[in-house]
C-alpha cells in the first residue's frame, strides 16, 4: 500500500508516557515517518503553550491542533489558522457550575491558566504543562474568553460531578474526557475530528489517506474519521475497539510500534478488519 499522507496523534498518554516524557523511540518513529513524506500533526487537549515543547522537539511546530480542536496554528510563531473560543457567558456559567459541583475548573487563556481557588490538584495540572497559574478572586475577574475549561477530579467520588456537568452543559458546550480525572469543556461542535477535517481539507487529503492515534474519549471521533486507527495498550476499551493496531503501553513507547506497523503495511479502514482479523494486539 502507499505511504500514508498524514498521521495525527494525541499527546498525553499516547505520544507521551504517563509521566509526560517523550520516549526517544517515539520521536525517532515520528521523524522516520516525516522522512518518508508523511505529514505528522499533534492533536491535543493541551493549550498551544503546553504542547509547544514537544512539537518543537519533533520539528512539527508549524501545524498543531490544540484545545481539543479549538485552536489550529503554528506554535513556534503563535500564528493562528483557526480559533474558536468559548463565549464569555457560556464560560462563566460553566465555571460556576463546575465550582458548585466540586469539579475544580481551570480557565485556559492564551498564555496562562486561571482557577477560582488555590487547589493543589489544580496546581499540579498547571505544573504538568508548565503554564503560569493565577487565582481569580471572582468569576468576573477571569480574563476574556477561554480556549477551553478543564475540570479536575481528585477522588473517585468527585467524578460524580463530571456526570452532572455533562448533563448540565452538554447542550451548549462540547464536553468530553481526556482522562478519568479530567473533563474537557469547549465550544459546541468543536473536536479533534472537526479540526483535523479542516486541516486535511486544506491539504487536499482524504480521510482514507490518513491515520490517527489516541487513547481517550476525546479521541474517539478522530479515530473513527481516519482511514486507519491506532492506539496503545493503556487506552480505553472503546478506543481499542476502533483500532486497527494496538501497540504496547505509552510507557513502553507503544506509538513507535504503531507508526512502524503503519509505514510497513498501510491499510485503509475498508480492508483492514478483514485482512487483520479485526486488529493487532
Amino acid at each position: 500500500m502507499t505511504t500514508p499522507r498524514l498521521i495525527v496523534s494525541d499527546v498525553d498518554r499516547t505520544l507521551l508516557t504517563h509521566d509526560y516524557v517523550l520516549p526517544q523511540r517515539v520521536a525517532d518513529a515520528v521523524r522516520a515517518a516525516k522522512a518518508k513524506g508523511t505529514v505528522v500533526v499533534l492533536a491535543t487537549a493541551r493549550s498551544p503553550l503546553g504542547v509547544k515543547p514537544f512539537a518543537d522537539r519533533l520539528g512539527i511546530a508549524d501545524l498543531v491542533i490544540a484545545f481539543n480542536g479549538g485552536w489550529i496554528g503554528n506554535v513556534a510563531t503563535g500564528s493562528t489558522i483557526s480559533q474558536q473560543r468559548i463565549s464569555r457567558a457560556d464560560a462563566l456559567y460553566a465555571m460556576a457550575s463546575a465550582q458548585a459541583a466540586g469539579a475544580r475548573p481551570m480557565w485556559f487563556a492564551d498564555d496562562a491558566v486561571f482557577a477560582l481557588t488555590d487547589d493543589p490538584l489544580v496546581a499540579r495540572e498547571a505544573t504538568v504543562t508548565r503554564e503560569p497559574l493565577f487565582v481569580a478572586e471572582t468569576l468576573e475577574a477571569l480574563p476574556g474568553e477561554p480556549g477551553k475549561i478543564m475540570c479536575v477530579a481528585g477522588r473517585a467520588s468527585d467524578r460524580e460531578a463530571f456526570a452532572l456537568l455533562r448533563e448540565t452543559l452538554g447542550k451548549q458546550l462540547s464536553v468530553s474526557g481526556s482522562h478519568p480525572r479530567l473533563l474537557e469543556i469547549g465550544p459546541l461542535g468543536v473536536s479533534k475530528k472537526t479540526a483535523i477535517s479542516l486541516v486535511t481539507a486544506r491539504l487536499g487529503f482524504a480521510p482514507d489517506e490518513c491515520a490517527a492515534a489516541g487513547d481517550a474519549e476525546n479521541d474517539l471521533e478522530m479515530l473513527a474519521w481516519a482511514g486507519t486507527a491506532m492506539t496503545v495498550a493503556n487506552a480505553l476499551p472503546h478506543v481499542m475497539q476502533l483500532a486497527h493496531f494496538i501497540g504496547p503501553s505509552c510507557d513502553e513507547g507503544g506509538l513507535a510500534d504503531a507508526i512502524a506497523w503503519l509505514m510497513r503495511s498501510r491499510q485503509p479502514r475498508s480492508t483492514a478488519a478483514q485482512s487483520m482479523g479485526g486488529r493487532d494486539g
